[in-house]
């Protein structure tokens, strides 16, 4: 599909902008359609293009669950809200929460998601019919009972059979839940199957303090030390969260090449704490910016996430100049989609079309002396008119196909689990 965006201002100019074959395939001052072509036209007048955003730590499906629960200590939270309903969740329901994910993303400007939630099948159908892209995860969660080690291992491998509907948009992923609810038997499993798949590893990975506080009386060292003692760390690697590091976690962080994700909506909301956000930039670290599930957030905008990062990070440093707006920007773009290996981020020719345009009469960009620093610090999802993912309109004039319908499965599904 051919598309031509017209008049769009893009860093400070205006420009025109045609999109072929899924990639910006030109940029310049005045371009038209040829005649034979039957591509679209957008107006872009009044209007920016910027990239899109990449949520790296979410738990999609958990949309269904936003509201219930709150204000709990993260540990009583799981085990007494979270778990229990999640048990009762089959392929029909996240199928429709994480499209009513999708749906929150899409209107907030997110294209891509890394997913770490349960029936793979049916969220990868969701993300193929949603048109978005995902890493879709396969969660490795034991309990440290041998009985359940053995089934994650045969369900992986049902996982990796599985058939991809979109490869060109849906990636799979091996996913750790974390130190306390995975033996080192699956984590090493875990290790291997990525090694041998190249695939990347998705970790919740020292969250809390009483996560590191237990793993150190466990194993005599930190979430950190303990998986690269178990070949867990490498540039493939996704933490999120990392809040609760060490001077040493940091060097092996860096060591290994591995790549961060802040949650800082979630970190404030159960208190873990505040992700180190300006010594960590500093030191060379991969940052990147995630959403967790809605039962934490208690929504996936980036938008939001964007400005708490930077908020926290100064209020975490005491120095008013950490976290500036282009560095959070681009840790919720560029950043993103290196990090999961999509060759977007960036409005360039010849990169994936992934794309937003932004409404500048929408009077949270006015007026506009830094788009950047608007849309970190000002904007949220009002700002967002139109959104393309490889190419392909998901949203114009803040219109998706679609969304009624999955509203109203979203409510049915909701009545029952109250």
């Amino acid at each position: 599909m051919t598309i031509l965006i017209q008049n769009v201002l893009h860093e400070n100019k205006n420009a025109d902008i045609l999109i072929d074959k899924g990639r910006f395939a030109k940029i310049a001052s005045a371009l038209s359609l040829s005649a034979e072509s039957a591509g679209t036209v957008i107006d872009g007048s009044d209007k920016a293009i910027l990239p899109a955003f990449y949520n790296l730590h979410t738990h999609a499906a958990m949309s269904l669950l936003r509201g219930l629960g709150d204000d709990k200590e993260l540990f009583h939270w799981l085990s007494e809200d979270i778990w229990p309903r999640e048990a009762t969740f089959d392929d029909e329901i996240i199928y429709w929460g994480t499209k009513l994910a999708m749906l929150e993303m899409i209107h907030s400007g997110t294209v891509a998601f890394s997913d770490m939630y349960f029936e793979q099948k049916a969220i990868m159908q969701a993300v193929c019919d949603m048109g978005l892209r995902a890493a879709v995860s396969f969660v490795q969660m034991d309990f440290f009972e041998q009985e359940k080690t053995a089934a994650k291992k045969a369900d992986t491998a049902k996982f990796l059979a599985l058939e991809n509907p979109c490869p060109e948009r849906i990636s799979k992923v091996m996913a750790v839940h974390a130190v306390y609810t995975v033996s080192e038997e699956l984590i090493r499993f875990a290790v291997q199957t990525a090694e041998e798949n190249n695939m990347f590893l998705h970790i919740h990975a020292c969250e809390t303090q009483k996560e590191v506080d237990d793993c150190i009386a466990a194993h005599g060292c930190s979430p950190i030390e303990y998986m690269e003692k178990l070949g867990a760390l490498s540039p493939r690697t996704i933490l999120a969260h990392a809040v609760h590091l060490s001077d040493s976690d940091i060097d092996i962080i860096l060591k290994h090449g591995v790549k961060l994700c802040t949650n800082p909506a979630s970190n404030l909301k159960l208190c873990s704490g505040a992700f180190m956000f300006k010594k960590l930039w500093d030191s060379g670290a991969f940052i990147t910016l995630g959403t967790d599930g809605s039962a934490s957030n208690n929504n996936v905008s980036m938008l939001d996430e964007m400005k708490l990062a930077a908020l926290s990070a100064k209020l975490q440093s005491g120095d008013p100049t950490a976290a500036a707006a282009e560095q959070v920007f681009q840790a919720a773009t560029r950043n993103g989609a290196e990090a999961l290996g999509i060759d977007a981020g960036v409005i360039a020719e010849g990169k994936l079309a992934d794309c937003i345009l932004v409404d500048l009469n929408n009077t949270l960009l006015v007026p506009n002396y830094n788009l950047i620093s608007n849309m970190v610090y000002s904007a949220d999802s009002s700002v967002i008119d139109t959104v393309l993912c490889n190419g392909r309109i998901l949203m114009q004039n803040k219109k998706i196909d679609g969304e009624e319908e999955i509203i109203s499965q979203a409510r049915k599904i909701a009545a029952k689990l109250a």
